[in-house]
């Protein structure tokens, strides 16, 4: 098990650097509270909007917009003002007027949730999702989330993360899928620190499924499945189907697969199923097995 869970983090550490799109949506410096800006990639289009402000403090908008490069990893475009167009409130339609350009913008993500964004004037600003609603793990793994991986086939497994339970030594809370024997912890330190770490169990507590990641607010990056049989590695990619409040993203979620059914059925007639403490245990493998890679002559 410990070379299984080594195997996955080393084929995190290799896919990480180079196979990943940014993640949509707002982005901002959390040391610039007040400003910000919205990203879209769509098929190697990109078009960035920022809400900024003036040298007299007067706030100013400017969009940017052409194709990214080296697989949208990269865009280079210029700072476009406009003004003078319809107001919030008014009824008649009015054509916005450029403004000029204060000159060029470059952004260069180094993963899908972060990025360093060159400004005119040679200023630089570090900038990452605005995470204003899902909120850090272990709270912002709560809800149901699908992970999905192929196998010759398409596999979906499905987990509700309901509560949060006692963390690992190097995690900082697990949260919990009581009915499905399964757990996600977020590494705050040792060899798998920055990793979300999943483990899902049978009765017994031997691990059925493998998986790590890089937390993404509502979706994985980076991830990986590892099989309990062979210790073959796959790509997975999980996304968050129902918040933890009951917001749903899906009409229709996964149904549960053919081990996740029979941990339900156990657990409704009354019959124990593995406890959080299983997780725990599996998960505290990932770092025991960093650390005798790392140590290894």
């Amino acid at each position: 098990m410990m070379i299984r869970f080594a195997l996955i983090l080393l084929a995190i550490v290799a896919t990480s650097a180079a196979a990943f799109q940014p993640r949509t949506g707002h982005w901002f410096n959390p040391n610039e509270s007040g400003s910000g800006m919205n990203i879209d990639i769509q098929d190697g289009t990109f078009v960035v909007t920022i809400y900024s402000y003036a040298a007299d403090g007067s706030a100013q908008w400017y969009i940017a917009s052409g194709k990214s490069t080296n697989d949208n990893h990269n865009f280079t475009g210029s700072l476009d003002k406009f003004r003078a167009g319809q107001c919030i409130s008014c009824t008649s339609y009015v054509f916005p007027t450029s403004n000029g350009s204060d000159g060029a913008i470059s952004i260069a993500f180094s993963s899908e949730v972060a990025a360093t964004v060159s400004l005119p004037g040679g200023r630089t600003t570090q900038i990452q999702p605005f995470n204003f609603g899902f909120g850090d793990p272990p709270n912002g793994l709560l809800g149901e989330w699908v992970f999905i991986y192929d196998i010759i086939t398409t596999f979906a497994d499905r987990f509700d993360f309901t509560s949060i339970q006692q963390s690992t030594v190097n995690g900082n809370g697990l949260a919990f899928d009581a009915v499905r024997a399964a757990g996600c912890e977020f590494q705050i330190s040792g060899p798998a620190a920055g990793l979300v770490i999943c483990a899902d169990v049978d009765s017994v507590g031997n691990l059925q499924n493998g998986y790590a990641f890089q937390f993404g607010l509502d979706e994985t990056f980076s991830g990986v499945w590892v099989s309990p049989f062979t210790g073959n590695l796959y790509a997975m990619k999980g996304f968050k189907v129902k918040s933890k409040n009951g917001s749903a993203k899906a009409a229709l979620v996964t149904l549960d697969d053919q081990n996740a059914s029979a941990k339900m059925a156990q657990a409704a007639s009354g019959n124990a199923i593995a406890p959080d403490a299983a997780m725990r245990a599996r998960i505290e493998d990932v770092a025991a097995a960093i650390r005798l890679m790392r140590t290894a002559p």
